[in-house]
């Protein structure tokens, strides 16, 4: 057995507790994770509440670091002793929230190389969304102009640095807060001028802000990270042969009502809309299929170690356990985190089977 933070009920942040559970055994094709450095997400506390469907008893979290403890038969890509980061998106024994974890190598790569277990443990469902987001789906070429709304936040902090990479000019971003434009500016590189703050502003306005800055033309593509009227921003700011990749389950807005053009921007200017829900081919997509995780987890890996992308921004709240966990949900609720947040997870006496 093991010591994990299982979620007993839906509600508040008090149902996240320790409890026993079983030590996941790598079954055939399988490695087991002893983790170091977990990553918390917002479809964590979403779950928590009951937002999406899952049994309880359950271990919530998507992304870990750490060093393969064991493999199944017929594994030969890995081996004990290997550094990885992995995102728990497919078959598996347990989620983040512990300190072991069994899974396929499919979803498993080698933790970059300078990295540590915390930053690495950020790669996962934050880096893969802005991947498939900025490189798979909207496919930003040299030049482009983009808006990017929710850029302080854990996708957009992978995002900003995978736009700069492919040349899009200018990098067009929306804040909410002094903190959020901070972090932008000073951490994200963004020029000042580029920023629009949304507070209390009507759409017209920021959708003039966005026409100003690319010299009323409108943006090629338009990052929906946030939702609500941030994803009508996203249609309304548009060039013609536009982009819009959204990340964000809400109802179709007015905006993507295609049955009149006076009522669609997104219509009127012969755009795409593109979602992006990373974890479907995991979900509900044959094994085949899964090879995808790892090409675009080999993709992150290559540009973060030729300095191509920095590494990504973390705040590590502390060590695994019911009180930081709890603090990590309550702070995401409030939807103003920047970068990424991090958990530890203790040392372990070596696993044993049956124990």
């Amino acid at each position: 057995m093991m010591r994990a933070i299982v979620l007993d009920a839906f509600g508040g942040v008090e149902h996240l507790r320790w409890a026993e559970w079983p030590l996941p055994q790598p079954g055939p094709g399988q490695v087991r994770i002893r983790v170091a450095a977990i990553a918390v997400n917002p479809v964590d506390w979403k779950m928590r509440q009951g937002w999406l469907s899952v049994a309880l008893p359950t271990i919530l979290g998507r992304d870990v670091a750490g060093t393969i403890d064991a493999v199944g038969e017929a594994v030969t890509e890995f081996a004990p002793g290997d550094e990885v980061f992995a995102v728990l998106f497919g078959p598996r024994s347990n989620g983040a929230y512990a300190p072991y974890v069994a899974t396929s190598p499919c979803f498993v790569h080698p933790k970059p190389r300078g990295l540590s277990h915390a930053q690495a443990a950020a790669l996962g469902v934050a880096g893969l969304t802005a991947y498939e987001s900025v490189v798979r789906k909207a496919r930003v070429q040299q030049g482009e102009a983009v808006l990017i709304t929710g850029g302080a936040g854990g996708v957009g902090s992978f995002a900003i640095p995978l736009l700069r990479h492919a040349g899009a000019s200018p990098i067009i971003a929306t804040y909410g807060t002094e903190t959020s434009r901070r972090y932008l500016i000073d951490l994200m590189g963004l020029e000042a001028d580029h920023l629009i703050g949304y507070r209390g502003r009507p759409l017209d306005v920021l959708e003039a802000d966005v026409r100003e800055r690319t010299g009323g033309r409108g943006v090629a593509a338009a990052f929906d990270f946030v939702g609500a009227d941030m994803k009508t921003l996203c249609l309304r700011a548009l060039d013609f042969d536009g982009r819009v990749v959204s990340i964000v389950e809400e109802p179709p807005g007015p905006g993507l009502d295609v049955s009149r053009p006076d009522r669609s921007p997104l219509l009127a200017k012969s755009g795409t809309f593109h979602f992006v829900a990373t974890s479907a081919r995991a979900r509900s997509g044959e094994a085949v299929r899964w090879r995808v995780y790892r090409e675009m987890m080999a993709d992150l890996t290559a540009l973060i170690e030729a300095g191509r992308i920095p590494a990504p921004h973390v705040t590590t709240v502390g060590e695994l356990g019911e009180e930081t966990i709890r603090e990590a949900h309550a702070r995401l609720e409030t939807g103003h985190v920047t970068g990424k947040l991090i958990l530890t997870v203790g040392e372990h006496p070596p696993a044993r089977p049956g124990h």
